[in-house]
């Protein structure tokens, strides 16, 4: 009831923006080829412009379909509608301060959709001058950008980490056994070539616009992401499949062919990091330190158990934003996604686990109150649920509900049972760390880092790895049950039951409970 209110509400703005909306003004589109006059309109102190004039003006087109309006300019095509703040230009997002409007039956957008629209589609730039009532598009003045260049290698992948000053358009494409990413900006190099020893990555060379990344092997593949504040462009490095026969057609780097059905990587999020200390304990223990601990003792514990591919969303003491984390997940196609966290409350004896999934309405005030915490840093956060981009992902994870749900309830039962911690219970809340996952996904709470007991108990070796044992039993006896569900393994037979009503031995590798 509550998410069809808030819909219902989000559905009154949309209508209160079109009436509201003032009757076109004229502003001059100021374009290479000349001037001209377009729409434009004033409200809540922006500006918004009439799609069709500007497209139409800059030689492109605009139609609507079916979820908004389609438009092109130099062969490239993008959307946009009128009920989210994020257009979609080829595959990347664009966001604009706020959702176009519709006056008088015609789409009219932000000024802003016109820059990142034309940065992607024509290698342009766009920019409003409010006193002159001037939209002004123009070529796109190539500044240089400074790189820095890391890479590491840990729990068998070496990360490929290039530093930006400023965010930079590229594309990445895999070249014999090299990484090449090319930049439209020119780019101001550490080195113009250094040597690297490691087992994936033998050398990285800049030029004037590009960077090359020489691998060891011909079966070493990469995944490539991109990470915010600061701007990096990130490829892991890995011992992949053989290499393709010439001419045979490969997949477009950073994605995989079709995996098979199944629980084959996982993705898993220690939370906090960097400057975001997170929780600490009465005696100094903090919150990032104990996540990134349990994270990489659960990944290779997983690796050894179950053969799954892991990846964490940070190996390090670095910040990594919370919509990014699960932008990781999805990078890599994740089939699964854990954050781990530590649990604080002002009542000092408050202990035990807790599990969340995502949902837009907490299940109680205490989840609603972690969920602030979390998504906040140290500082609570005014309303949680309440903008458009957690409705439209909550509704979008619904596919992944059911799923989510039962793998957090594999995560708290087994945790139960391993450390003997009290049962907080299964619950439902708006952590923005699970915004987006397009795979099932939960939060686990370890424990209360804020009791003096269970923080003296999450430095331990001996409950660290309870925990890790309690996890890693989660996520097989998770992975066992789905697998099973969609049929890829076949499900475990009990024997009919004796003469006499005895019932048969448990097959072998069962108890009897």
């Amino acid at each position: 009831m509550k998410r069809l209110l808030a819909l219902g509400t989000l559905i009154v703005v949309a209508v209160t923006s079109i009436v509201l909306a003032q009757s076109p003004e004229t502003a001059t589109l100021r374009m290479p080829s000349g001037d001209r006059p377009v729409a434009f309109v004033r409200q809540g102190g922006q500006a918004f412009f009439s799609a069709f004039e500007v497209i139409n003006a800059l030689g492109g087109t605009i139609a609507p379909d079916s979820t908004g309006f389609r438009v092109t300019v130099n062969e490239v095509s993008g959307a946009f509608g009128s009920d989210s703040k994020f257009a979609v230009v080829r595959d990347e997002l664009v966001e604009m301060p706020t959702a176009p409007i519709q006056v008088e039956g015609r789409p009219f957008v932000p000024w802003q959709f016109f820059d990142g629209f034309l940065a992607r589609a024509a290698q342009m730039e766009a920019s409003w001058d409010s006193v002159a009532h001037i939209l002004t598009v123009r070529p796109r003045q190539a500044s240089v950008v400074a790189a820095l260049l890391s890479v590491t290698n840990f729990q068998g992948t070496s990360k490929v980490v290039v530093t930006l000053s400023s965010p930079a358009e590229y594309t990445i494409s895999k070249e014999d056994i090299a990484y090449v990413i090319r930049f439209r900006n020119p780019i101001q190099a550490p080195f113009p070539e250094q040597a690297f020893e490691d087992p994936f990555v033998s050398k990285a060379t800049f030029g004037r616009d590009q960077l090359r990344i020489q691998l060891t092997a011909p079966d070493v593949v990469g995944d490539p992401y991109r990470l915010d504040n600061p701007f990096r462009i990130v490829i892991d490095v890995r011992k992949g499949a053989a290499a393709p026969v010439p001419g045979s057609a490969s997949p477009a780097p950073g994605l995989r062919r079709s995996d098979p059905p199944g629980i084959r990587t996982i993705v898993i999020d220690p939370g906090h990091g960097g400057k975001e200390v997170g929780a600490v304990g009465a005696n100094g223990l903090m919150e990032k330190d104990v996540t990134l601990t349990v994270a990489r003792k659960l990944a290779s514990a997983l690796e050894a158990k179950i053969g799954a591919r892991v990846v964490l969303t940070r190996d390090d003491d670095s910040l990594v934003s919370l919509d990014q984390r699960t932008a990781i997940a999805n990078q890599y196609k994740a089939d699964l996604f854990i954050s781990v966290h530590m649990n604080a409350a002002v009542v000092k004896g408050a202990r035990g686990s807790e599990t969340y999934f995502l949902s837009l309405d907490a299940s109680d005030e205490q989840a609603r109150r972690a969920a602030e915490l979390e998504n906040a840093g140290t500082v609570p956060a005014s309303d949680a649920g309440g903008d458009l981009e957690m409705i439209l992902w909550d509704l979008a994870q619904q596919e992944h509900l059911q799923e989510s749900s039962r793998f957090a309830q594999a995560v708290q039962e087994e945790m139960n049972k391993a450390t003997g911690v009290e049962n907080r219970g299964v619950k439902q809340a708006p952590f923005k760390v699970l915004v987006g996952a397009t795979m099932p996904a939960a939060l686990v709470e370890v424990g209360f880092i804020s009791n003096p007991e269970e923080e003296s108990k999450l430095q331990t070796e001996e409950f660290q790895g309870l925990m890790v044992e309690a996890l890693s039993r989660a996520v097989e006896r998770y992975k066992r049950e789905y697998e099973t569900r969609i049929g890829l393994i076949q499900p475990e037979r009990v024997p009919p039951p004796l003469a006499g009503g005895m019932p048969g031995a448990p097959p072998k590798g069962r108890t009897g409970t």
